[in-house]
């Protein structure tokens, strides 16, 4: 994420990411869901096309671990 940028407003969402063995990963964006374009850049930095999740893939998606520390780190202490 970069330095000195404001993440007081994110999003979280499952998109696919190669990463993850079930082939998509929740990811943290900038802004409002509402207001999002068809793909967008995480905290962790990857740009990654946004789609609407089912419900299942919620719950099976595993959470990005850098985009968790990325907004840990800009809250502060």
């Amino acid at each position: 994420m970069t330095a000195g940028r404001a993440w007081l407003r994110y999003f979280w969402r499952p998109v696919p990411d190669a990463t993850s063995h079930y082939g998509l990963v929740r990811h943290a964006f900038l802004g409002n869901s509402a207001d999002a374009g068809p793909s967008a850049t995480s905290a962790c930095e990857g740009v990654f096309a946004l789609a609407s999740p089912s419900e299942f893939d919620w719950i099976h998606a595993p959470t990005c671990a850098d985009c968790n520390e990325a907004l840990k780190n800009a809250k502060g202490p």
